[in-house]
């Protein structure tokens, strides 16, 4: 096996958590760094001069669906920004193709009526499946339909009615789906390339069906050098069986809730004290009023462990902020949906619960630790267009959403700073640290002032250097 060599980063910026700054020089070999000062370069050791660029650690990504990622890549964009109306749905999902027809991001103010007969007056005479942004739906048109009923055949009955909506609409059925049309795996490589390239060397997959079969693939994929990043895996319970790896972990059990078909609160309280019995916290998706309360009840009665989290707090009215804080919960939310989907809300949510949506400074000031993902691909991939959202609480159109929640550049960027298994703790340059890190080509000041990607020089991911192209 050949021993790794050191690579050492002179003349680096290099800041702490209250943004303070100041000039070393940084060596890592393979792992980890190795030392942190005044530094004289060794023989045939490759040096790197940062001439006062800002070395950070590598950003981790708190929530995100990888496998989703990898497929949306080879997707047609059906939603905004590329889509605004059914007038240019129209067009996507006409452009020259043959085969299945995968479309992502719609959402309903770009066409009020898709369903199985539109896309069948409108669509291609292909099979085609379209996802609604949130996930949760997808909508087929009739030879889509008639794939997925003929590789249904052998299902069980309570399967088979699951994906037999005469109207084509199919809601939570990613798994069965999935099991039945996908052809080969999604390409993880060239998502996990473009991810190092945004300066992420860690993600928390957070896809609810998560198992032993997606730790397997995972880790195949990391010792194939395909999946390039640190890997903390949540899902469910059954992930409990595995042995934590380098640069794969078992995460937190994640539950999906909708408020359309709650669980019993019992068997819920039942399954976070489970949970808790194997040394795991719970991550709750929570994207309306209706689910936090019902979570908050749930932790109320079952107890809670260090680390439970509430995921998006989408909407968090001012008064339930009090009771997320008495049960030591913690968020992980998504402040690049303000830019992204901003608009969409200003106009079909409430104004009443303007002030509620993803909030960041009323969550801090109370005291409830906050990190960000970016839930791609549901969301832009970009961690520096979530910090740039977080700082701004401007829409697209850029109208005002929730200005008072706007946080500083410092804490936008330690929303993506923290370690995979404790979020919430900014890491810093520091000897015996992993070296992951991304250099950038201007000083602190420069970058807070324009937080992008286009700052982003060379990214060590898990001891390995990569330049990052002019973009």
């Amino acid at each position: 096996m050949t021993e790794a060599r050191s690579i050492l980063i002179k003349g680096a910026e290099l800041i702490d958590e209250a943004g303070r700054s100041r000039r070393e020089d940084v060596r890592f070999c393979g792992d980890t760094i190795t030392a942190v000062g005044a530094l004289m370069p060794r023989a045939n050791e490759q040096c790197v001069d940062a001439e006062g660029g800002l070395l950070i650690p590598g950003l981790h990504d708190h929530h995100v669906h990888l496998a989703s990622y990898a497929a949306a890549l080879q997707s047609v964009r059906c939603g905004p920004p590329e889509v605004n109306s059914e007038a240019e749905l129209v067009e996507a999902i006409n452009r020259p193709g043959s085969g299945w027809l995968r479309g992502t991001g719609f959402q309903e103010g770009v066409c009020q009526q898709l369903n199985r007969a539109w896309l069948d007056q409108h669509g291609p005479n292909r099979p085609v499946r379209i996802q609604h942004r949130s996930g949760r739906l997808w909508i087929f048109n009739t030879l889509a339909i008639e794939q997925v009923k003929a590789a249904a055949a052998n299902l069980a009955p309570h399967e088979q009615v699951r994906v037999s909506r005469p109207d084509g609409l199919y809601y939570d059925a990613d798994e069965i789906l999935g099991g039945l049309i996908r052809s080969e795996a999604p390409p993880i490589g060239q998502a996990s390339q473009r991810l190092v390239k945004l300066g992420v060397t860690g993600i928390n997959d957070m896809t609810p069906t998560n198992d032993g079969v997606a730790w397997d693939w995972f880790l195949g994929l990391q010792n194939s050098g395909d999946l390039l990043q640190r890997v903390r895996m949540s899902g469910r319970a059954e992930l409990s069986a595995q042995s934590n790896l380098p640069g794969l972990a078992c995460g937190e059990v994640k539950v999906h809730l909708h408020d359309t078909v709650l669980p019993e609160l019992e068997s819920f309280v039942e399954l976070i004290r489970t949970s808790h019995s194997s040394g795991r916290g719970v991550a709750v998706h929570c994207v309306t009023e209706v689910e936090l309360v019902f979570t908050l009840a749930a932790f109320r009665a079952a107890g809670t462990l260090k680390g439970d989290r509430i995921e998006h707090a989408s909407v968090m009215p001012f008064e339930l902020i009090e009771q997320v804080v008495e049960l030591g919960l913690v968020v992980v939310t998504q402040p690049n949906f303000v830019f992204e989907r901003g608009d969409a809300y200003l106009r079909d949510v409430p104004e009443i619960q303007h002030d509620s949506l993803y909030r960041v400074r009323s969550l801090i000031d109370q005291g409830i630790a906050t990190a960000f993902g970016t839930d791609l691909p549901f969301g832009n991939p970009d961690p520096w267009a979530a910090m740039r959202a977080a700082t701004e609480r401007r829409t697209l159109s850029g109208e005002w959403l929730g200005e008072h929640e706007a946080v500083s550049p410092e804490r936008a960027l330690s929303g993506f700073l923290g370690s995979l298994e404790n979020p919430f703790v900014q890491r810093t340059v520091t000897v015996g640290a992993e070296s992951d890190l991304c250099l950038l080509k201007a000083p602190w000041q420069a970058v807070r002032l324009d937080l992008a990607a286009h700052h982003l020089r060379m990214i060590v991911c898990r001891g390995k250097a990569i330049d990052v192209k002019e973009r």
